[in-house]
């Protein structure tokens, strides 16, 4: 049910930034109070906490983000709190960056790889791989030693896999079956 709720609260936030032509900054804004919230999980814990009421809540979100983002997007938390809803900010802001991608032909790929990419490497995977989508690609890279070598990049449902560590599984995969023909 939270996916539901977070959907529709996401969409109207998103409607709202289309109409005011604040998308980038309604998308700056969310993501660094989603941000803050994960740095902070106390500060959630605050912010959804039944017993604390939702005046104060409101009063401390003021204080914090206040001068920090735009006032529609502050309300907007606000009524979160009001609706009892705040504790969907993190699926609501995974919404809303869905939608703005879409809108702006962004995909998100994941990259794990097995050492350090340099800049040039990343230049040329994220070069490569916009021209493979024809879209702009925003990459998201992480650091993998067990990889041994190579990457791994998802793209949504899609896989690709070139590490060491899928290519010696095919290697034996292949020697298993042959080994079975030969029996």
């Amino acid at each position: 049910m939270a996916g539901i709720a977070a959907k529709s609260y996401s969409d109207a936030l998103f409607a709202l930034a289309q109409e005011e032509q604040k998308l980038d900054v309604f998308k700056a804004d969310v993501c660094m109070i989603d941000e803050q919230l994960k740095a902070y999980p106390d500060f959630m814990r605050v912010l959804t906490h039944p017993k604390i009421h939702k005046e104060e809540k409101k009063q401390t979100l003021t204080s914090v983000f206040g001068s920090e983002v735009d006032h529609m997007v502050l309300n907007f938390a606000k009524l979160l709190i009001d609706k009892s809803r705040f504790q969907n900010f993190h699926d609501i802001t995974r919404e809303f960056v869905k939608q703005y991608n879409e809108v702006h032909n962004i995909e998100v790929a994941y990259v794990r790889s097995a050492k350090k990419l340099d800049d040039a490497e990343i230049s040329r995977l994220k070069s490569m791989l916009e021209k493979k989508l024809s879209k702009t690609v925003e990459l998201k890279i992480q650091e993998d030693p067990d990889l041994l070598a190579g990457l791994r990049i998802k793209i949504n449902d899609m896989v690709l896999d070139n590490t060491a560590r899928s290519r010696m599984d095919n290697l034996k995969q292949l020697a298993q079956s042959e080994s079975v023909q030969e029996s």
